[in-house]
Order: C-alpha cells, then sequence, then structure tokens
C-alpha cells in the first residue's frame, strides 16, 4: 500500500511540477514581451531572451521566431551587430516570409560592400592582378549576398534607398542580366510578404 501511494504522489507531484513550469514559461515569455519594448534595459531583455531560447522546447515555433528576431534587433541596438547577425539568420529560418530582418542584414552587408568597393578601386590591377582578382571575387561574392536580402525587403517595403543600393551594387559587378531581371523577381518575392511577425 505504501509502494502504490507513493507511486501516485510522484505522479502528482511530476503532473504538478509539468504545470507549474508551463505556467512559468507562458510568464517569462510575456515578460520578455514587456521588456523588449522599454528603453535602457537592452540587456535584461537580451539575458531574458536568451533563457527563453534555453527553454525552446517549450515554446512553440512562432515564439522561437519572435525571441530570435528581437534578441537580434536588441543586440543590433546595443551596436553589436557580431552578435544580432546569427539571430538575424536564423529568424529567417525561421520566418522566412517575415521581411525585417533581411532589411537588417541588407544594410549592413552594403556598408562592408561599400568599404570592399573602396579598397578594391584603390588597387592597381596591372601591377597587382592577383590582389585585384581575390578582392573581385571578394566583392561579387558580398554583392550577390547583399542583394538577395535587400530584394526581398524592397519587395515587400519598396522605397527608394535600397533600390538605389541593389542597382549599385550588380553595378559594381556589371551584372546588366540581374538588373533587367529585377522587376520580375521583386514581383515574384513580394507575393510572400509577412509585415508583422505573429507568435500565436
Amino acid at each position: 500500500m505504501s509502494r502504490f501511494l507513493f507511486s501516485v504522489l510522484l505522479v502528482l507531484l511530476t503532473a504538478q511540477t509539468s504545470f507549474s513550469q508551463s505556467q512559468n514559461i507562458k510568464d517569462a515569455y510575456f515578460d520578455f514581451l514587456q521588456i523588449r519594448t522599454e528603453p535602457y534595459k537592452a540587456e535584461e531583455s537580451i539575458k531574458k531572451g536568451l533563457e527563453l531560447l534555453q527553454r525552446s522546447k517549450e515554446l512553440s515555433m512562432k515564439q522561437i521566431a519572435s525571441v530570435t528576431y528581437h534578441l537580434g534587433r536588441l543586440y543590433e541596438a546595443n551596436e553589436d551587430m557580431a552578435s544580432a547577425i546569427p539571430y538575424y539568420e536564423k529568424s529567417i529560418k525561421l520566418s522566412p516570409d517575415y521581411y525585417v530582418p533581411y532589411r537588417a542584414l541588407g544594410f549592413w552587408y552594403f556598408k562592408d560592400a561599400v568599404d570592399l568597393g573602396i579598397k578594391l578601386s584603390r588597387i592597381d590591377k596591372v601591377k597587382e592582378p592577383a590582389l585585384y582578382a581575390e578582392l573581385s571575387a571578394d566583392y561579387k561574392k558580398l554583392a550577390l549576398k547583399t542583394t538577395a536580402y535587400l530584394e526581398k525587403s524592397q519587395a515587400c517595403d519598396p522605397d527608394d534607398e535600397t533600390l538605389s543600393m541593389i542597382v549599385d551594387l550588380y553595378n559594381g559587378i556589371g551584372d546588366t542580366d540581374a538588373l533587367s531581371n529585377l522587376p520580375k523577381r521583386l514581383k515574384l518575392l513580394e507575393k510572400n510578404c509577412v509585415t508583422l511577425l505573429d507568435d500565436e
């Protein structure tokens, strides 16, 4: 009888603990949603977000995508783009139609592309052909990576600045075909645009 009672007690305790954890994760997620909007609390928000991801098995995929994106945004606001990038990239994998992280990454990589383009322009390709070829290849790779992000952003939320960036990059690598086909690609991309990250 004592073993039976012990077993029943153990089952009840386990169920209660499970229920408690379920309630706690909801509270923790709600707390994160609230604090991430408060100015001057970026560090605390990041800490809560990281703690939530450690309990990702208790979250829905949409909630994970939301936490992941906002961690990227918080790191970027904290001027730590190196930490933000992996979270933005993961956010895109989890919610590929949500265009905002594409914009963040596209604008960031565009700065790198501009810097690399300036460096490339200062090299004498006659005197240093090997270095010029190497940096040209690097520039093309970065330009194509950047335009992929920018095109999604432009398709979902068009503006002249983003379009100008795309055009500059394709001109920089001499890709006239990509430029001529840009309207078609944007038309296809705009069919799947999410402007608000739903976590329900």
